[in-house]
């Protein structure tokens, strides 16, 4: 003869499966909730995270000798860089210049493109300014 016991009519195994279940609902509702909340972290993070995805071609890099694997990966890391950087720079400087418009801010628009066009114009002037003193000097 079997006995089983039983806890709110479920059995003792079927309780523990049950209170897992709840449990994982509950941790699964908190973390949209906190999805929710944080929505456009979350976003930035994924675009983060599919634009360097590109980043593991670098392993390709081992072939080169010496300073030039350096040089080589350093080249390709600078290229995606500035891939990223141009297409976050257009879109960040639209959203500006409109969101300038709609407030009527019209003389300030320049600034804006401006500002924008400076920060990825350091993108490749660096790199130049860099190669011209190590030229200079070596």
């Amino acid at each position: 003869m079997k006995f089983k016991i039983l806890i709110n009519g479920y059995t003792v195994s079927e309780n523990i499966e049950i209170k897992m279940n709840n449990d994982f609902i509950k941790m699964l509702d908190k973390s949209i909730e906190h999805i929710k909340k944080n929505k456009k972290k979350y976003m930035t993070l994924v675009i983060l995270i599919a634009l360097t995805v590109n980043l593991s071609c670098i392993n390709a890099f081992a072939v080169a000798p010496g300073a030039a694997a350096i040089d080589a990966a350093g080249q390709k890391i600078l290229d995606l860089v500035r891939k990223v950087g141009y297409w976050i720079g257009v879109i960040l400087c639209s959203k500006d210049v409109l969101k300038h418009c709609m407030r009527g801010h019209l003389d300030s628009i320049g600034s804006v493109i401006a500002m924008y066009g400076m920060s990825f114009g350091a993108l490749y002037f660096l790199p130049w300014l860099f190669d011209l003193i190590k030229n200079i000097f070596g």
